[in-house]
């Protein structure tokens, strides 16, 4: 999402660490997300925007993409997302956050790029910049 709104804060890292996935300029060839991502950084696209062509864009992006595998949130992962949600109230997570973390645990996935360093207690190492 930050990509594609230039008055996020940050914007230009978002730019700056896609071009270098594209360029192959850094480890990571491919990032992965999901079904979850995808609706809840278009839904915030638009109520932060309100402007319908960019999270068209960004969907359009994101579906599109050959750096961008997407991952899906099935009965299990939604199950074990919501325990996750209901266990760790000292966390600010939200359940799309926690079906990312179990789909990146089922994944073997230990590196998250993501600017919400929330992941930390769940013993990710996120990366802001790649």
């Amino acid at each position: 999402m930050a990509r594609h709104n230039k008055r996020d804060k940050q914007h230009s890292y978002a730019v700056q660490s896609f071009d270098k996935i594209r360029d192959g300029e850094t480890l990571y060839r491919k990032l992965y997300t999901s079904d979850y991502i995808l609706d809840e950084a278009v839904t915030a696209c638009r109520q932060r925007t309100r402007n319908h062509g960019l999270p068209v864009g960004l969907g359009t992006l994101i579906l599109s993409s050959e750096s961008l595998l997407m991952l899906r949130v099935d009965e299990d992962t939604l199950l074990e997302a919501w325990e996750l949600f209901k266990s760790r109230r000292e966390i600010p997570l939200s359940l799309t956050d926690c079906t990312s973390a179990i789909l990146a645990r089922k994944h073997g996935i230990t590196d998250v790029y993501s600017y919400d360093s929330d992941f930390e207690a769940l013993g990710f190492r996120v990366l802001a910049r790649l």
